[in-house]
């Protein structure tokens, strides 16, 4: 599903800031100034650095847009303390600036061939873009062929000022047969609508709400949190291959 193979220039043409510490990086085809390749929501990219130090670096990032957008492609990346890459991408790059970039590629993808019908994501942090993409891709063709029937999303974040992709997630509440829940592990805010606390199996169990049949779970963010969600999948009888995880904490 690539027009091109092998490393691509893309140019960056936006930078949103989403957080005080993530932004979201917009590119084009730097050759052709269009849209540089397909992909299926959920994948990633790899990217080469060949000036940041002496030896090239690569890192890793997942698609925070959807295939549907056509005008540009995007990953949004938050700043790890410590992070050469995370930290220069956020504090250097501008618009204008090109990246090599190979991909995308990665399995952590909604398919209507291997999935069930009933997709539960579970993401912390950063570990909520493949399911930013995979909200935008499907979230106007639920219960259409090639499509879920129903979204769920439990997401935690550490508090209200590290919303990751807050519009995005904003714009789908309430949509049907979507639900999304969002806990603040470092903040109380119940009275705004949020949940507290780091996702356990009670609150997974609550956001479920007993709809374990003909569903497929998905994780992204910390070992601890993805161990978790796969343990309570299976408890309530989850076949192990639909407790899928991706990691890249």
């Amino acid at each position: 599903m690539r027009r091109k193979k092998g490393w691509m220039n893309l140019k960056i043409n936006k930078i949103v800031d989403e957080t005080w510490d993530t932004k979201t990086f917009y590119f084009i085809d730097a050759d052709d100034n269009e849209h540089a390749f397909d992909y299926i929501a959920g994948q990633y990219l790899t990217f080469r650095y060949d000036g940041v130090q002496e030896k090239p670096l690569v890192r890793s990032y997942t698609m925070s847009s959807s295939p549907l957008e056509k005008d540009a492609s995007a990953c949004t990346v938050k700043r790890v303390e410590g992070g050469v890459i995370s930290n220069w991408m956020c504090d250097e790059l501008k618009v204008g600036d090109v990246l090599k970039a190979r991909g995308p590629i990665g399995r952590f993808v909604y398919s209507d061939k291997s999935c069930n019908k009933n997709l539960v994501m579970v993401g912390a942090g950063s570990g909520v873009t493949p399911f930013i993409s995979i909200l935008r891709e499907y979230a106007d063709t639920l219960g259409q062929e090639g499509s879920p029937d129903t979204m769920t999303l439990l997401v935690a974040y550490r508090s209200k000022k590290d919303l990751i992709c807050w519009d995005t997630i904003e714009s789908l509440k309430g949509k049907s047969n979507i639900k999304i829940i969002t806990t603040l592990t470092r903040e109380d805010a119940k009275d705004e609508g949020f949940w507290h606390g780091r996702p356990d199996a009670e609150m997974l169990d609550k956001v479920v709400d007993g709809s374990y049949e003909n569903s497929t779970f998905l994780s992204c963010g910390p070992e601890a949190m993805m161990d978790m969600v796969t343990e309570h999948a299976i408890e309530k009888g989850v076949p192990k291959e639909h407790a899928q995880t991706e990691s890249f904490f």
